[in-house]
């Protein structure tokens, strides 16, 4: 492990890891960035688009230039092999520049979410004992005030764009500076290169650390196999590159395959059509949430933007209704790829593949490089094909925890990774998801899955968003409780309610009906999109207790 990186803050019993394709053989000596644009450029590809953001096209010779400046502007910096550096942006060039350029100098990348406030900042730099961070100006407030209670960061690199006043290093300043050539700093396969902190759905955020060939091979294990990447692929979408999902369809899958990246800021359900247009996006990469909102806010987006350079489109986060699978085929003439993915095993390892029949209603089967089984959540038993259980998988990612020893044990069996999923092995091999692991409701002894309802209830018209809890119940432990967003036209209320109960007890057993339903204006959710039921939960407990 490079120098920087203490021992102990690694498991000492981690994930058992395979690599059985031979595009996961790396040698010992590698580095991400390299592979991901110098390659690239020495391969005669120099002038390929690499990024494109706006009405801005970066080759890979310009990145490869702006890699090299802002990798030996942070030398300058003091930055060493193994220190972290904190990436905090939109989805812009600079964010991909500034997490390849700490990487080929042998530090570790952890991207940020733009939306965290200053508490959770300084829990996650400090717990990650981050040595520097490079921000955009336009999220700086936040930095600035998490600083006095930082302990390990020396520098603070700002990219100015909107002309915010600040006392720290200038990006373009140290960049104009430095010098268009770098060696990468020899990095072995297994040295960290990466660090992602979960979105604190249940609980405290925890680091999730991967190294320089568990980056590369979830492009050459899902991106290559699942997505057929190519050469003449733009990737787009709207995952935050923080985001694990967001990472690998932004960043990893365009460049390891000399393909475009369409980067947009704070994208929005127009702003994704018109990059689509602009930028002949092929792959369309969002979640289940934004599929949705293309669907409701551009009911003729298809007819008003030209979308026809699509060939497909993935989604991961949250999992995906048939109804929305069948309405953005109807419209786009595309299939969407479900997937599940986590940001401790860095992308998606359930999935259908192209030229594979499509079954909405099941994820798909292990990516190739990955295994999979079903295992009782008491013993580790695997499970009888058709019944539940939790999902423990293994290939050539797995979970490792950034000195968390405590959650480290609980997330492994012999070796595989649990990621926390309920699902049942189908005998046509495919995995259908159930339920995450904590939205199992128990209720009367009956095991109801959260999703399994909420995917019934979203069918209903008048409703545009669900989320469904156990609440606490003094007769039956829990009940099934549904959080509904209803859409505009319908009228929240007794009626309303009376039909959704009667949708449920129709489409599956009756005991899995809501038997409370409470109407909102907006689901709390996470910055990746994905629906915070623990907040929910909580609020139950709460009142439940008072």
């Amino acid at each position: 492990m490079q120098e920087n990186v203490p021992e102990s803050y690694l498991p000492e019993d981690g994930p058992q890891l395979i690599h059985p394709l031979p595009d996961l053989h790396y040698p010992e000596e590698i580095n991400v960035a390299t592979q991901l644009v110098d390659r690239h450029v020495e391969e005669g590809r120099g002038n390929n688009v690499a990024i494109r953001f706006g009405d801005e096209a970066i080759t890979y010779a310009e990145l490869r230039t702006r890699v090299n400046r802002l990798g030996n502007a942070l030398l300058t910096q003091g930055v060493e092999p193994g220190d972290r550096v904190v990436v905090r942006f939109t989805n812009r060039p600079e964010a991909v520049v500034s997490c390849l350029a700490a990487q080929k100098i042998g530090a570790v990348a952890l991207p940020s979410m733009k939306l965290l406030r200053a508490k959770e900042l300084v829990h996650i730099i400090d717990n990650a004992e981050a040595s520097t961070v490079i921000v955009y100006d336009d999220l700086l407030d936040e930095i600035n005030e998490a600083l006095p209670d930082l302990d390990t960061v020396d520098n603070v690199v700002v990219v100015q764009r909107n002309g915010i006043d600040h006392d720290h290093a200038d990006y373009d300043d140290l960049t104009a500076a430095a010098d268009d050539e770098l060696d990468a700093r020899p990095t072995t396969r297994d040295d960290l290169a990466l660090m992602l902190y979960t979105s604190g759905t249940t609980g405290q955020p925890k680091g999730a650390t991967h190294t320089h060939r568990q980056v590369l091979a979830t492009a050459d294990s899902y991106a290559k196999y699942c997505l057929n990447a190519s050469e003449e692929d733009v990737f787009g979408g709207n995952p935050p590159l923080p985001f694990a999902y967001g990472y690998g369809d932004l960043l990893t899958f365009p460049l390891r395959f000399g393909a475009t990246t369409s980067l947009v800021e704070n994208a929005g359900p127009g702003d994704l059509l018109e990059a689509i247009e602009n930028h002949g996006v092929t792959v369309l990469c969002s979640i289940p949430t934004a599929f949705n909102q293309i669907l409701s806010t551009f009911p003729d987006g298809h007819e008003e933007y030209d979308t026809s350079s699509l060939r497909l489109a993935v989604s991961a986060g949250e999992p995906l209704t048939h109804s929305t699978f069948d309405r953005f085929e109807d419209a786009y003439g595309v299939e969407i790829y479900d997937g599940i993915g986590t940001t401790e095993m860095l992308h998606i390892f359930v999935s259908h593949r192209e030229g594979q029949e499509i079954d909405p209603g099941a994820t798909g089967y292990p990516v190739p490089g990955y295994e999979c089984k079903v295992v009782d959540p008491d013993s580790g038993e695997e499970m009888p094909r058709g019944e539940p259980g939790l999902l423990a998988v293994r290939g050539p990612t797995g979970i490792s925890y950034w000195d968390r020893p405590d959650k480290q044990a609980a997330a492994l069996v012999d070796g595989w990774s649990l990621p926390g999923d309920i699902y049942v092995h189908r005998e046509d091999d495919r995995l259908e998801y159930k339920s995450r692991e904590d939205d199992l409701i128990i209720s009367s002894g009956y095991n109801i899955p959260g999703p399994e309802v909420e995917a019934v209830v979203e069918e209903r018209e008048e409703v545009s968003e669900v989320a469904v809890i156990g609440a606490p119940d003094e007769e039956r432990g829990q009940i099934v409780k549904a959080f509904v967003v209803p859409v505009e036209s319908a009228t929240a209320g007794e009626d309303l309610t009376e039909t959704i109960q009667t949708h449920v007890k129709n489409t599956l057993a009756p005991y899995k009906y809501p038997r409370a339903v409470e109407y909102v204006d907006e689901l709390p959710r996470t910055e990746t999109g994905k629906i915070q039921r623990v907040k929910l939960r909580e609020r139950e407990r709460n009142q439940y207790e008072e």
